[in-house]
């Protein structure tokens, strides 16, 4: 145990006031795993506990949360609270504390996260939640219709930790997502963050499938872009499984669950969730040009030029884990080929961009071009670039352009 917590057990011990680590460090323990952080629940007062230690937070004190400050790291400890009404289905509407910590391990979301472990580690289970551990079960504590009232966050949190604890839903708490499954009144921000969470999950095809048989998922889509749930309901299972097949990066498992989209489509909902400009251009690109093939090695590099080639990695792993999906041998072929011309294009440094051409507007302008013809011009000279690398010289495509401008040959010098 951290010599902070061991200190923060001291200070309690001192003023005769219980604490417990409770929820996901519990939880985690108990699975093997070493936890990330750790909560903390006490019977002492917030203005108590903020008066025992010299650097605190108080961020959540409305909420009966002070922030301890030891050793650079913030433990949020909360006073014991029991049941309150939850008028807009995400906060509560008053804070009720108690000294009863069975009081406040009844009103919390999952058992598995309901478990409380003293100094001595030794584990308190007054909700079943050793039970759903040992059972590999994410289960609403009490009528999970209550539970999802007061946060409709919780039913997408639960399917998320499904998939990440490789767990199954209980089907009491399956039905009540799945009878309501609106989550008016959540933010976006929240939604994209347990969304995200569950598409970077070892089992994200489980998450998946949680996400579509509930309808949470379509209550999503049906806010952004409804014609698609309607269209793509029967195989949006697809997008979840080609995850599996990708490396954990966000804007490569995105690019999974937008292939299906209409172009139009891909734009709302990426918009409409607010991920950041840069998850978003990968993401769009990755499925706008999945189809690139290094037999078109025009059309191919347009595409490896347009993502950039700092991302052209990540396009050619999405390409390789839709093959390896897909199983058509022939599509597995084609983005192998693709991956080997990408490192002789990578190995000979060949031109991308305009500012790798050997030519430039001003060289144009000193030949009497002007205007738009400037622009035509020069991505012409890519594209001949594009085919031909080694005619990338001033006075090849100089000429090569005057020779194609008045319709003559189109080979490179020396054929």
């Amino acid at each position: 145990m951290e010599k902070a917590i061991e200190t923060l057990f001291q200070v309690f011990r001192k003023h005769h006031k219980q604490l417990f680590i409770v929820g996901g460090a519990v939880r985690d323990m108990l699975l093997g795993k070493a936890p990330s952080d750790y909560d903390f629940t006490t019977d002492a007062l917030p203005d108590e506990v903020e008066s025992w230690f010299e650097h605190t937070v108080t961020v959540g004190k409305h909420f009966g949360t002070i922030g301890v400050i030891m050793d650079k790291k913030v433990y949020e400890i909360t006073t014991f609270r029991k049941e309150a009404s939850y008028a807009d289905g995400r906060h509560p509407d008053e804070v009720l504390f108690t000294d009863d910590v069975r009081e406040d391990v009844s009103r919390r979301d999952f058992t598995i996260n309901g478990l409380l472990m003293d100094e001595r580690g030794c584990v308190f289970d007054y909700v079943g939640g050793l039970e759903d551990i040992r059972n590999g079960m994410v289960r609403c504590i009490g009528d999970p219709k209550k539970r999802f009232e007061e946060d409709r966050l919780r039913k997408w949190r639960c399917i998320r930790l499904a998939a990440e604890k490789r767990m199954e839903l209980d089907e009491r708490t399956r039905s009540a997502i799945r009878d309501n499954p609106d989550t008016a009144g959540v933010s976006i921000e929240r939604i994209r963050g347990e969304l995200t969470r569950i598409m970077l999950c070892e089992k994200v095809a489980w998450g998946g499938y949680l996400l579509i048989k509930t309808e949470l998922l379509g209550d999503l889509l049906n806010r952004m872009v409804p014609e698609y749930w309607k269209r793509c309901e029967d195989y949006l299972i697809d997008g979840f499984e080609i995850m599996g097949y990708l490396p954990k990066k966000l804007s490569l498992r995105l690019a999974a669950f937008l292939l299906n989209m209409f172009p139009e489509e891909r734009r709302v909902f990426l918009r409409e969730m607010r991920y950041s400009n840069k998850e978003k251009q990968l993401a769009y690109g990755f499925c706008h040009h999945v189809v690139a093939d290094s037999q078109d090695s025009v059309a191919f590099k347009e595409a490896l030029a347009d993502i950039g080639m700092e991302n052209a990695e990540d396009f050619l792993a999405f390409q390789d884990g839709l093959a390896y999906w897909d199983g058509d041998p022939s599509i597995k072929r084609a983005a192998e080929q693709n991956q080997r011309v990408y490192r002789r294009i990578a190995a000979n440094r060949e031109p991308m961009t305009l500012r790798e051409l050997a030519v430039n507007g001003k060289d144009l302008t000193d030949r009497g071009y002007q205007g738009e013809a400037i622009k035509e011009s020069l991505i012409r000279l890519l594209k001949r670039v594009y085919e031909y690398p080694e005619e990338n010289k001033k006075d090849r495509l100089l000429a090569w352009l005057e020779r194609e401008t008045h319709g003559e040959t189109d080979l490179p010098e020396g054929n």
